[in-house]
């Protein structure tokens, strides 16, 4: 019968796994498979990613430095079209841009002059010439009237018109200073008119000296036109073409700004200066970069492009940008340092700060490295040169794939992990409940069977009360006892029974009142004891008078006694012998269980039958657990009766221990607490 009754839940069983592996096992196995899948696709998904990142900051990058020199080319090429100077604010067209060179269709420089147009600097025999070194030392000595004699002797006894002129305005400007301010202004018109082209030893021309002083001395006189006529020679200084090489004009020209500071129209002075600073900074990068633009062609002549079009060349410190009007040719120099750091900006902001690609800018000369994610090339204005975009941190790029790797397999790992403890768990499960259902199975016989025999001896001694086979009233009297008997033995089965299904449902409830638990021992042991020798079982209480009050529901502790009395002559008939001890425990002191105690009322019920094993003494009061030993099979029970004892007294606050050996008996020890229980569920 039990074969079939495991084999009914096999089948139950085996659908259970069946079901299992089908909706779980396999679709996890599934899952983990195309979870690695998922990874590698991904790891290549993200190599792409970074591919396209790439080609996206080359192609960014190309877009600005197109947009960079495009703006420069039109800026240029519309000043030429309006028919404005591409020779001044330079900065407007490129903030790279520093000079301009602009030749005729002959190939001769036009702008700035070079030196070879003007005429040579005056050798320096007038330095050896004694009146002119008589002359200084009577400047030195600050005798300016004896300075000025000396200078008129140097100017009539000086060969040709440039050492004469040099004389001349030396001769002026001594007079100045001696005070002599008609005598030097007619020396200053006379160079003026007779001597303006020479240049002195120091690269300045005589003529803008000259008118310099002249506005010097006006402003003395008559403030007004003395400013007019400094701000007329400073505005003839910036539009005439200077020479490479010499700085005297821009010097005379910031002179002369200087003197009228204070009288001129502020936005006048500043277009001045502005424009001042823009030719000064155009002759010095002239004379800077000429010598390099020479070894491009002859006479800076280039490649020749159509009108509107650009060619580009590299010195070592100058892009050049050729462009061709109808006419003329103009020879734009941008500062490479500068150009650099431009192009350079714009790889930032292609490639941006969050990215993980960095565009880095090499040269011919630049030693190579591993093969970039894309390049570009950055002709045709730097026909060597080129833009690599390489990751930012290949090692941390590596090791963040390499991470997120590791945890996608971690996650599928951990999942397929997770179902395997989860089958364990759910095999476990399975076996579990097939023992449950098998102590169900057995449970339902078993309290089938103690419900049929008290029935049976019920109905068995009715029956013969019915029918007057009780011969005296000795029989009968006996018929009733048994009667009696039987019928409390199935009012306690049933009573365990409902008890336990409470229980399970959690609606079991208790009433706790303080009490002599005491009394309510001794009550159930004089109860049970007519039953007890009707078994031929002697059973003892020992009592104290002195016990502390504790708080209890004595119909549930009489229910335990009942059940612990109940297995004590049920397992120990054969000693004959059961004893309930009750006492007070101190603080501290064992309570028979081997732990200590905070104090309250033990109560112990041992009996000398056959005891339990060690193994089991942890499982009996598992529900519907029975002893596997064959001794404890032979006696019928319900399984349960332990269950609600352990439940009951954990209700109380309190607990239930065993001290067993097989052969040798059990002692069962009932610990109440002082306190008063909490509220029952």
């Amino acid at each position: 019968m039990r074969a079939k009754v495991d084999l009914y839940h096999l089948r139950g069983v085996f659908t259970f796994v069946g079901v299992f592996a089908a909706t779980i096992v396999l679709p996890g196995l599934f899952l983990a498979y195309y979870g690695l899948a998922g990874i590698r696709a991904q790891q290549r998904a993200g190599a792409a990613e970074v591919e396209r990142v790439a080609n996206g900051t080359a192609d960014n990058f190309q877009v600005g430095v197109e947009a960079l020199f495009k703006g420069f080319e039109d800026g240029t090429l519309n000043r030429l079209k309006a028919g404005q100077s591409v020779t001044s604010g330079l900065r407007g067209i490129s903030d790279s841009l520093r000079v301009v060179f602009r030749y005729d269709s002959d190939g001769v420089l036009v702008f700035p002059q070079s030196p070879d147009a003007e005429d040579a600097l005056e050798d320096q025999e007038l330095f050896f010439f004694a009146p002119w070194q008589a002359a200084l030392h009577a400047e030195r000595q600050q005798d300016y009237s004896r300075a000025a004699a000396l200078f008129a002797q140097a100017s009539r006894e000086a060969r040709g018109p440039e050492l004469k002129g040099q004389a001349v305005f030396a001769r002026a400007n001594a007079a100045q200073r001696a005070g002599e301010l008609f005598v030097a202004e007619q020396l200053f018109t006379e160079v003026l008119s007779g001597y303006a082209a020479v240049r002195d030893a120091y690269g300045f021309r005589l003529g803008d000296l000259a008118r310099l002083k002249l506005g010097e001395l006006r402003l003395r006189r008559d403030p007004i036109a003395g400013e007019a006529a400094v701000r007329e020679h400073v505005e003839l200084l910036l539009a005439e073409p200077w020479v490479i090489g010499r700085g005297g004009e821009a010097a005379v020209a910031r002179r002369g700004i200087d003197l009228i500071a204070g009288r001129a129209n502020p936005e006048w002075l500043g277009r001045a200066r502005g424009r001042l600073e823009d030719r000064a900074s155009q002759l010095f990068w002239a004379e800077r970069l000429l010598p390099e633009l020479e070894t491009l062609g002859a006479k800076g002549r280039m490649l020749r492009v159509a009108p509107g079009e650009f060619s580009y060349s590299r010195t070592d410190e100058a892009l050049w940008a050729t462009t061709w009007t109808d006419e003329d040719q103009y020879v734009l120099g941008l500062d490479l340092s500068s150009l650099m750091l431009e192009i350079g900006k714009i790889a930032a902001r292609a490639a941006g700060p969050e990215s993980d690609v960095v565009a880095v800018i090499r040269g011919p000369d630049d030693p190579g490295s591993d093969a970039p994610l894309a390049r570009r090339s950055l002709a045709p204005w730097f026909p060597s040169w080129s833009l690599g975009v390489y990751p930012r941190d290949a090692v941390a790029l590596l090791r963040r794939q390499a991470e997120e790797r590791q945890r996608g397999i971690g996650i599928i790992l951990l999942s397929v992990a997770m179902i395997t403890v989860g089958t364990v768990l759910s095999a476990r499960l399975v076996q579990r409940e097939l023992e449950v259902a098998r102590d169900k199975s057995d449970f339902a016989a078993n309290v089938s069977h103690e419900l049929r025999s008290p029935i049976t001896q019920i109905r068995l001694k009715a029956e013969a009360l019915q029918l007057g086979l009780a011969p005296d009233e000795a029989a009968r009297e006996k018929h009733y006892d048994i009667i009696v008997r039987e019928a409390e033995r199935l009012s306690r089965l049933v009573d365990n029974v409902l008890d336990f299904a409470a229980i399970e449902r959690g609606r079991k409830t208790y009433t706790f009142r303080p009490g002599d638990l005491g009394a309510t021992c001794a009550r159930m042991v004089e109860a049970a004891m007519v039953a007890m020798e009707t078994r031929g079982m002697d059973i003892q209480l020992t009592l104290p008078e002195d016990l502390p009050v504790v708080w209890h529901d004595a119909d549930a502790v009489s229910q335990v006694l009942t059940n612990l009395l109940s297995n004590a002559a049920k397992y120990g008939q054969e000693a004959g012998w059961i004893r309930v001890n009750v006492s007070a425990a101190e603080a501290g002191t064992s309570d028979g269980g081997g732990s200590g105690s905070e104090g309250g009322v033990l109560v112990a019920v041992s009996d000398g039958g056959i005891g339990i094993a060690p193994e089991e003494q942890r499982q009996i009061f598992e529900q519907y657990y029975r002893s596997s030993d064959p001794q404890a099979r032979r006696k019928k029970g319900t399984g349960i009766g332990l269950t609600i004892v352990k439940y009951i007294m954990e209700a109380h606050g309190g607990r239930v221990s065993v001290r067993s050996a097989a052969g040798r008996g059990s002692t069962f020890t009932l610990h109440f607490p002082l306190r008063p229980p909490g509220p029952s569920a």
